[in-house]
């Protein structure tokens, strides 16, 4: 009966505990990417793919020991003096021996582990760090590695790299290991001396023995805490440092007030709500650097602006965010689908608002023509689509994010004279229907019909 509940308890132990375990990872993987994104826009954090792949993936999963492992160290010391009371009803002696033997493995696995893992916890962690960078660093190079017919000795460089990984785990796993035996031998020796010091005949001396036994597995899992402590350690450690630098300050955290105007002092014009703006200068004058500051990506703006009663560089992220969308000249896509794209605007999007959008980018018919329409797969940042499908897919992103302000920067370079007039026809609809604002930068004459105001910039601020 005893081995059916304890088989039963292990599952839902086991069950119950990961459940906690990854959705606590996952909620906080998402933070954490949040932060790292904005620390990134507003230059307080440099990370490389490769470091924050090692971030985000190895060192969140490394935490997981903490959560499930955790709970366990007041499960082992129950279990011991459980042990130790079934051993005392054999006799004083076979109890002080579980004690002693159980008790001693604690502190010596304790011990070992902080005096000999820290190291190579840490030695793993910037060999595994450096191997992602690595691959990082050559997938995306893998086109010219190809071409210039570099692929054996670019393999040969990961290879060392990865035999460094690889030494580095070995050696912190065989410490591990070697730690990790002191429990199991503890509790062999605890069953012997119990076995051998019982008094009341076979069967108590088997109850102490088996208690001995059942004990150094409730340990177990106290010493695999203390084993991976280190290696926990580390990560958070790492992971602290995005925290801290990703967390917003008090004025980018309060929520934004809707309608917020924009003043500026170029010309000393002041945008209203609703207002279509374009933004003309020659090149290099700091058009795109505007659109920039206005959604919270950098702060080097040529002109002062200020969003209701702050300077927009002070803002911060987590607040413009709230007032602007930017569809910048080159846009961002992640490896996915089409759907996975769109919904990075806003949460809660249904289908039709999703179609209505594409319909307004001049994207709808294309979309509805591919084998899984809106599921179907675009590759690393949309390299199954054209430049123009590209740009009118981030488009219908801003949209969609139902934003006050939309910020375009050159909306229809690379598209035909005749999607091009579509694309502007329907989005002054678009703008008719909705009342957002636009600001717009372009050099093509088509989509500056879409503003009722021009703002010109001088060219005498020189791009940084």
């Amino acid at each position: 009966m005893l081995a059916i509940l304890r088989t039963a308890g292990r599952y839902f132990e086991r069950l119950l505990s990961h459940q906690a375990a990854l959705g606590t990872l996952a909620s906080l993987r998402t933070t954490l990417f949040a932060r790292a994104a904005a620390a990134e826009a507003s230059g307080r954090l440099r990370l490389s793919g490769g470091e924050g792949a090692s971030l985000l993936g190895r060192d969140v999963d490394q935490l997981e020991d903490r959560v499930i492992r955790g709970p366990q160290i007041a499960g082992a010391f129950a279990g011991l003096l459980f042990a130790v009371f079934l051993a005392a009803v054999t006799g004083i002696i076979p109890a002080l021996c579980v004690v002693l033997c159980l008790a001693g493995a604690c502190v010596m696995t304790s011990w070992l582990a902080r005096r000999m893992l820290p190291d190579l916890a840490q030695c793993e962690a910037a060999a595994s760090n450096d191997l992602k960078v690595a691959l990082a660093e050559y997938a995306a190079a893998a086109g010219e590695i190809a071409v210039y017919d570099l692929t054996a000795r670019v393999s040969a460089e990961l290879e060392q790299v990865a035999a460094r990984h690889d030494d580095a785990q070995f050696r912190l796993a065989r410490a591990e290991a070697a730690i990790a035996t002191i429990p199991t031998a503890a509790a062999g020796i605890a069953c012997a001396l119990a076995l051998a010091t019982a008094h009341g005949g076979a069967a108590l001396a088997a109850m102490a023995a088996l208690a001995a036994i059942a004990a150094g597995e409730s340990i177990a899992g106290y010493a695999r805490a203390q084993i991976r402590a280190p290696s926990v350690d580390e990560a958070s450690a790492r992971l602290d440092k995005i925290a801290a630098v990703g967390l917003p300050d008090p004025v980018s955290a309060s929520p934004a007030v809707p309608g917020l105007t924009i003043i500026t002092s170029v010309g000393t014009h002041r945008l209203m709500p609703g207002a279509r703006v374009a933004i003309a200068g020659p090149s290099g004058c700091g058009k795109t650097r505007l659109l920039g500051t206005l959604a919270g990506l950098r702060t080097d703006a040529p002109q002062e602006i200020i969003v209701g009663e702050r300077a927009a560089s002070e803002m911060g992220l987590y607040r413009l965010r709230q007032q602007f969308a930017l569809v910048p000249q080159d846009p961002m896509l992640i490896a996915g689908t089409i759907l996975d794209n769109l919904r990075l605007a806003r949460a809660g999007i249904g289908e039709d608002e999703i179609w209505e959008a594409l319909s307004t980018a001049c994207l709808d018919q294309e979309v509805r023509a591919l084998p899984d329409r809106l599921d179907q797969w675009i590759g690393e940042d949309g390299a199954q689509l054209s430049g123009g499908q590209r740009k009118r897919l981030a488009m219908a992103r801003g949209l969609l994010a139902a934003r006050p302000w939309l910020l375009l920067d050159e909306p229809s370079e690379g598209l035909d004279a005749n999607t091009e007039a579509k694309l502007v026809a329907r989005l002054r609809d678009w703008f008719d229907r909705s009342g957002q604002g636009l600001l717009l930068v372009s050099h093509r004459a088509a989509p500056l019909s879409l503003c009722d105001k021009t703002i010109g910039l001088a060219g005498d601020h020189p791009r940084k």
